[in-house]
């Protein structure tokens, strides 16, 4: 696999965490941004490196039984994982506003303590388990991506806190969706042409 590829795949699952700590940013009333990035870069991106690790092995333990299919297996996960970004991003209702126009959020008491982070960074490195299967399919290593999808998300979340208010005000959150999913299924599709021989290189 190789750079671009893996910074591809590193930059479309670290989406939702950038979301997430956009949203988090708009709910802090704590006002300890420095603090609450510092948090954030270590739940959202710990867990983008151990999640594919976890699925990554989990599939590799299954690969013997799978090998004439893996290919096709690869293709599929890393097609789910990119569908559903772009469905996401297009079927995305828009945030209720409040009356002053900014966005109407449920907000717990503390967005960014460490208890209340395990939720939101196992969900959104759940994209990231399957994207390590799929890599276990294909054939590929697992230390470089994960460790790039676990540095991507962390300064993603770090971007996401510190500029919460300015990125959440953008509407580019649904392109970059679009954008990262499709580059997930591109990569899932070259990886299925690559093992039927049909790339002409």
């Amino acid at each position: 696999m190789s750079v671009v590829e893996v910074l591809l795949i590193a930059v479309s699952v670290s989406i939702d965490a950038l979301a997430v700590s956009i949203g988090g940013a708009l709910c802090d009333r704590t006002g300890r941004r420095l603090h609450n990035a510092a948090w954030a870069a270590l739940f959202f991106g710990g867990f983008q490196i151990i999640m594919p690790v976890i699925g990554f092995f989990a599939a590799t333990m299954l690969q013997s039984v799978v090998a004439s299919v893996d290919h096709w297996l690869a293709f599929v996960l890393l097609g789910l994982v990119g569908g559903k970004m772009i469905y996401e991003a297009i079927a995305e209702k828009e945030p209720e506003k409040n009356g002053d126009g900014s966005p109407c959020l449920n907000c717990p008491p503390d967005f960014f303590a460490p208890k209340a982070l395990v939720v939101p960074a196992v969900a959104t490195s759940l994209d990231a388990l399957a994207v390590g299967a799929g890599l276990a399919f294909a054939g590929t290593g697992i230390w470089l991506p994960a460790l790039a999808m676990g540095v991507v998300t962390a300064a993603a979340s770090i971007a996401g806190v510190l500029l919460g208010t300015r990125i959440g005000m953008l509407a580019g959150e649904r392109v970059m969706m679009i954008v990262g999913g499709s580059a997930i299924i591109l990569i899932g599709v070259k990886i299925l042409l690559e093992h039927l021989e049909l790339l002409p290189w």
